[in-house]
């Protein structure tokens, strides 16, 4: 009996053993693909990531430092109690104070009677603001608008809300010291403030007789001397005149331009003797020029004719000094 044995066919096991070997092959090298863009897609996503957080502090720090100039401590000029300049329809602010150590308060006029408080920083600048032509502390007219160049910006912090509030400050050719936030605003300026002025001589009473406020020596630069009583009574040596001071006459009001106005009685020959007294920070406008007396100081200007262009004149001025 023939026995039948069953063979192996070689070339057909080779084939197979080859065909899996050449899948194996695909799939690592797709494995290995895959792995190498999901590595460079997390590159990319990090990058992205790093990028993202550099882009957001620096804006972080942008605002925390917002560019501007360093401030200073310095408010030694700018330490003063100020004044509304202007009050326009709706307005209610009165008062200004700031302190040397930077603290601010502003008050209300007797209609709102609220008071603010907060803080300021003072910086240099020469920014070119809005303002006013700047003639004594307050003013019920619309004064004229003018640009100016500042000195220094006030940047306040409010304590009631924490807002933030710039103030250009800037001295005026009479010698206060002025706030403007320039902004435009209902044919006039937003927010104007002036600095009290240091005065003794008062206008309103003078105007009604009672020349207390300016008793005493006065004296020019030429060394002349003008003597004023309580009472009216008044001499000039450079005149050689003496009588007394009479409100009204060409000016029968007896303020006009900023200023009071008075005349000498008996009026000496052949055109009279007139005078004119303007307070620390107080100029008229008509002067037809600057105004060439020391406008930081309480002055009484004596002449015959010119009015108020006389103040274009230095030695016409007198000022106190007993």
């Amino acid at each position: 009996m023939r026995e039948d044995k069953k063979g192996i066919n070689v070339p057909l096991y080779a084939s197979i053993l080859g065909f899996i070997a050449l899948a194996f092959i695909i799939v690592l090298v797709i494995v290995h693909s895959l792995s190498a863009v999901g590595r460079t897609n997390a590159s990319k996503v990090t990058k992205k990531s790093t990028q993202h957080s550099i882009s957001s502090t620096r804006r972080s720090s942008q605002k925390a430092n917002p560019s501007s100039v360093a401030p200073t401590a310095d408010f030694s000029k700018w330490a003063k109690s100020y004044n509304f300049y202007y009050l326009k329809s709706g307005d209610a602010q009165s008062s200004l104070t700031i302190s040397q150590d930077g603290k601010v308060i502003q008050s209300q006029n007797s209609s709102d009677k609220r008071v603010f408080t907060g803080k300021a920083s003072i910086s240099s600048d020469n920014k070119e603001v809005l303002s006013y032509v700047i003639n004594g502390q307050s003013t019920f007219k619309m004064p004229k608008q003018k640009t100016i160049k500042a000195d220094v910006k006030i940047q306040v912090t409010w304590d009631s809300d924490g807002s933030i509030q710039d103030y250009y400050g800037y001295q005026t050719y009479t010698g206060q010291y002025a706030l403007t936030d320039g902004i435009a605003r209902a044919s006039g300026v937003d927010e104007v403030w002036v600095s009290d002025v240091d005065s003794g001589m008062n206008l309103s009473e003078i105007i009604l007789g009672n020349y207390e406020s300016i008793q005493g020596t006065w004296e020019n630069t030429k060394g002349d001397i003008l003597l004023v009583a309580d009472n009216g009574r008044c001499s000039v040596s450079a005149w050689k005149w003496s009588g007394n001071l009479r409100i009204g006459g060409t000016v029968p009001e007896g303020i006009y331009d900023h200023i009071a106005w008075a005349s000498g009685s008996p009026a000496p020959m052949p055109d009279g003797i007139a005078f004119m007294f303007a307070p620390a920070g107080v100029s008229p406008t008509n002067v037809g020029g600057p105004d060439l007396t020391d406008s930081s100081k309480d002055r009484i200007v004596v002449c015959n004719n010119g009015g108020q262009t006389v103040f274009g004149e230095p030695g016409s001025a007198y000022y106190k000094v007993k």
